[in-house]
């Protein structure tokens, strides 16, 4: 699988550093500005990569509420954190800009990143309103700005959120798949921090050779069980101070956490 050429292991696990919120978000701190998301997210990197993190995805996490139309300051903003980080990225690394695809792969195509989280398609419904992605649209985008060597990683169904037109999960991949042809399937529980359902990753694996990845609910004490079935997953509450949202990341809980992944790969 392509990987182990990236990430030089079986079962990556990538560890999420969580932007604190960006000017225009609701949370903003404008007396600590945007050099304390900075600080915030150079101490959450070094962590990772201390604890033995297999790769690094930054994300404007802390944007919430999200808005599938993302300002353009919150893109250059991330730019310039991720580029004034990347002498100190160790390992590869990749980017998500929340409920926006276009501006996902523009982000990308600016910091060179090695691979991309994002819903890539369908239509779904959930607390932030309607999600009506055009693939076509997206993956025309992508080749436009230069990412079609990007590794993708899609959703299947997003987190917390429901289809509109409610196909058989089967059906979903498959068309998902043949269409986009996307390098990771990402499975998701139905809210932040809680468990992904097995059974549906094993029903997604039964008509798709497409990795799939646990992006979310991955915890020191699950993270043997999801590796056993998952070829890889997204961590990123589970290895904070006291598991809590909003908390740095705790390099103890990844250093426990790697040596957990470490039994099942």
């Amino acid at each position: 699988m392509w990987m182990k050429e990236l990430f030089k292991t079986d079962k990556p696990v990538i560890g999420l550093v969580h932007l604190h919120a960006l000017p225009t978000d609701p949370k903003y701190d404008p007396q600590s500005g945007v050099e304390g998301v900075l600080e915030a997210a150079r101490f959450d990197l070094l962590a990772l990569q201390e604890g033995g993190i297999d790769g690094v995805l930054f994300c404007n996490e802390f944007s919430i509420p999200y808005t599938h139309n993302v300002k353009t300051v919150t893109v250059a903003c991330m730019a310039r954190i991720i580029g004034e980080l990347k002498p100190l990225i160790k390992v590869p690394f990749g980017v998500c800009v929340a409920s926006d695809p276009m501006k996902g792969f523009d982000l990308a195509a600016a910091v060179g990143a090695d691979f991309i989280r994002e819903v890539l398609h369908g239509a779904f419904a959930g607390v932030y309103g309607i999600n009506n992605v055009s693939p076509g649209d997206v993956e025309r985008h992508r080749y436009e700005v230069g990412c079609g060597k990007i590794k993708t990683m899609t959703a299947v169904i997003p987190e917390g959120c429901a289809q509109l037109a409610e196909r058989p999960l089967r059906e979903v991949v498959k068309t998902l798949t043949f269409n986009l042809n996307p390098d990771t399937l990402l499975v998701y529980s139905s809210n932040p921090g809680s468990v992904i359902d097995i059974e549906q990753v094993k029903e997604i694996k039964a008509v798709s050779n497409t990795p799939v990845f646990a992006s979310n609910g991955v915890k020191v004490e699950t993270v043997e069980e999801i590796l056993s079935v998952c070829d890889g997953c997204i961590v990123a509450t589970g290895i904070k101070v006291d598991g809590e949202f909003y908390n740095q990341v705790d390099v103890t809980r990844v250093k426990q956490l790697m040596a957990n992944a470490e039994k099942v790969r």
